[in-house]
């Protein structure tokens, strides 16, 4: 199911990520943008299917896009930090972290709030949405004026990216300070 054909780390995504895309209308360019190397936890998928209003475009987006959905590990290491994390926050951002702790996987996630100072102190590496779209922009996969209209068209859906960024310029300068 999940075949890796990438020798870089694999990006756990969690479910706000997804969910800008899905706004956004570019859900289906994730796999484009790193190819082969999104996953998306079960537990993930899980609260992402409590979205009613949005389920059949995620079902449209995981059938599409060819992102595998992966079974959350057993091991006993992983659990133990998952539980442990779970009690602070969500099920999405707890089982990425336990995860990416234990297997130097990498996580896309906007929950700065959430995840910031554990992937810090833990090394782990963590990419927002606006970093994946800095990423696009850099790939040419998207225009200047696409990342522009895709930042504005989440904001004005109601989800945060970043206070006071409102163009794919301002975020570049913002991240080289």
């Amino acid at each position: 199911m999940g075949k890796k054909t990438s020798t870089e780390p694999r990006i756990l995504l969690d479910c706000d990520v997804i969910i800008h895309f899905t706004k956004a209308g570019q859900q289906l360019l994730l796999p484009k943008i790193f190819p082969n190397r999104f996953v998306i936890l079960d537990k993930v998928k899980a609260e992402l299917d409590k979205r009613k209003k949005s389920i059949v475009a995620l079902e449209n987006f995981l059938e599409w896009s060819k992102i595998a959905v992966i079974p959350f590990p057993k091991d006993k290491e992983i659990l133990i930090e998952y539980a442990r994390l779970k009690s602070n926050m969500g099920d999405g951002e707890a089982a990425c972290m336990a995860v990416a702790k234990h297997t130097k996987d990498y996580i896309a996630s906007s929950n700065l709030n959430d995840i910031k100072a554990y992937c810090d102190y833990f090394g782990i590496v963590y990419l927002t949405t606006m970093d994946i779209l800095l990423e696009a922009y850099h790939r040419s996969i998207l225009t200047e004026v696409q990342c522009d209209t895709f930042i504005k068209e989440v904001k004005s859906k109601d989800s945060k990216l970043i206070d006071g960024v409102d163009s794919i310029k301002q975020y570049e300068q913002m991240i080289k300070k």
